[in-house]
């Protein structure tokens, strides 16, 4: 027995030792690109992204040196991209003419192969004028290849807007090696409104008019630079994030993400010019540390320049616990969730009450949030000081230091209507102080 769990711990050893061994060598990606067809020949696989396979990411995702190769599917759909990092994970993006872009997640340079099966565009053959077609350069004039075009909404007549798009428009496009790209829509719609996102250039936001070619050039984007302390001690691969303060569909971007270096210090590149930010760490990923970075307003400037916010101080994080009360003393279904919500900044939690209706979130920034849950057949009564009249489900204000006995009172019955409720001022009560029902 001995023997047998002396030759486990040996073989275990020799496995990372190789494993190691192969992180230290250049890796490949290689793979097979089809569809229900067969093979997809002549298809383009771009390197999209990666991240470490240890460890925080102290680069944006598109920021890695792997992340400007790419290579041809041949006769047989087969490629290769070599020489890759091996101490990173890959995200593919293939593009082949006639089928919707995709993507390859958690590509392995030291194991196995890469493989996808294409799907066919929905709509071809459209007439021009229902085409929404663009070439993107870069600031140079140069044309930016492998961007994602994603559609975020739909423009029908001068004031009619809406976020659905099935069936309506292909969800996404990719640039080709020329920059351009093509998407087409149905009868009706005016304008698509679309996220473009490539590598080395600041995201952009944008309408486009269908029926039309489109030359869009995009910026160089600033760069967004800090460090963060706790108690005048750096905070190593804490997660900084930012996301418009605008948070209109129209105009919200979000996604830029890194992780600190072990001095603490961060770069955001690439963010869009002449636009307000909100700066953040995110909960579940600060919680060990029990401290929390508030969230930062943040105005960027001219494109091409740096916005270097110095030292930001992180404080203790707070503790929300409570629970949920029913009216009519009913146990709550099963497996009832509880969200609360950043309000300025894209971060959440999520904690299932217990049976008896406790809840508790970690971690929570001094900042204004949202709690939002709903059960069947009940409402948020008005005994909640905290409720969001004007939205149904959500208890919204500020919280500035533990709250340990939060309670919120549901009683059966519908939505309540808009026009009910104190107040105006009182009717959306986001900046003040988070207060529970008093039963």
């Amino acid at each position: 027995m001995k023997t047998k769990r002396h030759v486990i711990q040996l073989l275990l050893g020799l496995l990372v030792a190789l494993t190691a061994r192969a992180a230290e060598e250049p890796g490949r990606i290689e793979g097979v690109i089809g569809s229900a067809a067969g093979p997809v020949s002549n298809a383009w696989v771009f390197v999209y992204s990666a991240a470490p396979r240890e460890g925080p990411a102290v680069l944006c995702p598109t920021c890695y040196p792997d992340c400007v190769k790419r290579a041809r599917t041949d006769a047989e759909g087969k490629f290769l991209i070599e020489p890759v990092d091996s101490k990173l994970m890959f995200r593919l993006l293939v593009l082949a003419k006639g089928y919707r872009p995709d993507f390859i997640r958690d590509v392995d340079p030291l194991f196995g192969g890469a493989h996808l099966s294409l799907k066919p565009l929905k709509m071809t053959n459209m007439p021009i004028e229902n085409r929404v077609s663009a070439k993107l350069i870069d600031p140079l004039g140069k044309p930016v290849a492998g961007a994602r075009i994603d559609v975020q909404g739909t423009r029908y007549g001068q004031y009619s807007y809406s976020s659905s798009t099935t069936g309506k428009v292909d969800p996404m496009a990719v640039t080709d090696e020329n920059g351009e790209f093509f998407l087409d829509c149905t009868n009706g719609l005016d304008a698509i409104t679309v996220d473009i996102t490539a590598r080395s250039v600041a995201k952009r936001k944008m309408w486009l008019d269908i029926g039309k070619a489109h030359l869009i050039r995009m910026t160089e984007g600033v760069a967004v630079t800090g460090r963060l302390l706790n108690n005048g001690q750096p905070v190593a691969g804490a997660s900084v994030s930012m996301n418009t303060e605008d948070r209109s569909s129209e105009v919200f971007l979000r996604g830029f993400d890194v992780a600190t270096d072990s001095d603490g210090r961060f770069s955001l590149p690439n963010i869009p010019p002449n636009n307000r930010f909100v700066l953040y760490t995110k909960m579940k990923e600060m919680q060990e540390l029990g401290v929390a970075l508030s969230p930062q307003k943040v105005s960027t400037g001219l494109d091409g320049s740096t916005v270097n916010l110095g030292d930001l101080k992180v404080v203790p994080a707070f503790t929300l616990k409570g629970r949920i009360v029913t009216a009519d003393g009913k146990p709550l279904p099963n497996r009832t969730r509880v969200y609360l919500s950043l309000e300025d900044a894209w971060d959440n939690q999520e904690s299932r009450a217990d049976d008896e209706g406790n809840f508790e979130f970690h971690g929570v920034p001094s900042a204004s949030l949202s709690l939002s849950l709903r059960v069947n057949g009940y409402r948020i009564s008005a005994k909640n000081p905290s409720k969001d009249w004007l939205n149904e489900g959500l208890i919204v204000g500020r919280l500035a230091g533990n709250i340990e006995d939060f309670v919120i009172h549901l009683e059966p019955g519908q939505r309540f209507d808009r026009s009910d409720g104190p107040a105006d001022q009182d009717r959306q009560p986001r900046d003040k102080p988070l207060r529970g029902a008093k039963l």
